[in-house]
């Protein structure tokens, strides 16, 4: 994946695009006269499913290895099917031949979070586990991105009309948006991360501000990940832009009431 920086140019309205997700996850902005580095967040997988199929032969080997590997917990085991957790429980591994035929889909499927596995952790999946598997291929990624700003303050949108849902904190400040809907391809979801890590594992983060943008794509989204960022924007709203108060005002009700955009 790319590290080239890229350059955004300025919105002509009121608002100034300050992040726009492109292939890369890095931008920097010059708006209305003044520069603008924007954080730089490394892009990280969150979670992967593989999905492939077992020819018969396979799957006899691969159910006789994983019997006797101590590095999996095998369970639910039929002649055509199985379920095994690997690596201190860290990947889940299912074979259905039966319900994969029913259902006309591949037989296997391996989930798991790359970031909690060691490079030697994912070459003896891959070796050991993937391998087996033929015409496969990803059914789901799950993408995020860090931020150290205060994205409460921003505007989100994207270019394709999606359903939309904020969840506002104690101090009236949104703390969640979610874009689309769960079970759609790409499912995007912004939240304050450090309040999230303060409430639900009681860890103070030293920063000042921690947001967190995921993203979670399935099915024929996957295939097209590198572009999935190409319609999403967040955007700070300039209320100094326009120069009379009824302008600023009609920016204020188009942000915060979005049933009015329709008159």
């Amino acid at each position: 994946m790319s590290k080239k920086e890229e350059e955004i140019h300025s919105e002509k309205s009121a608002s100034q695009e300050v992040t726009n997700y492109t292939s890369t996850g890095y931008s920097n902005s010059r708006l209305s006269g003044n520069f603008f580095t924007t954080p730089q967040p490394e892009l990280s997988f969150d979670a992967m499913t593989i999905v492939g199929n077992l020819n018969k032969a396979n799957a006899k080997k691969l159910s006789d290895f994983m019997s006797i590997e101590p590095q999996i917990r095998l369970w639910d085991i039929l002649q055509t099917k199985f379920k095994a957790k690997a690596l201190n429980e860290k990947v889940y591994i299912e074979y259905d031949k039966v319900k994969a035929d029913s259902w006309d889909r591949r037989n296997m499927r391996v989930e798991f979070n790359p970031n909690k596995l060691t490079h030697e952790e994912m070459l003896w999946l891959k070796q050991n586990i993937i391998d087996y598997m033929e015409d496969d291929g990803f059914t789901r990624l799950d993408l995020a991105f860090d931020f150290e700003d205060d994205l409460s303050d921003y505007y989100a949108m994207t270019d394709k009309a999606v359903k939309k849902t904020i969840f506002y904190g104690r101090n009236g400040k949104p703390e969640t948006k979610y874009f689309g809907v769960r079970d759609s391809d790409r499912f995007i979801r912004i939240y304050n991360k450090k309040q999230e890590r303060k409430d639900n594992a009681d860890v103070e983060i030293m920063s000042k501000h921690l947001w967190r943008v995921e993203i979670e794509l399935k099915r024929d989204m996957v295939d097209y990940w590198n572009d999935c960022f190409n319609d999403l924007h967040i955007l700070k709203p300039n209320w100094t832009a326009p120069e009379k108060v009824k302008e600023q005002a009609m920016i204020y009700l188009l942000l915060n009431e979005e049933g009015t955009w329709g008159k």
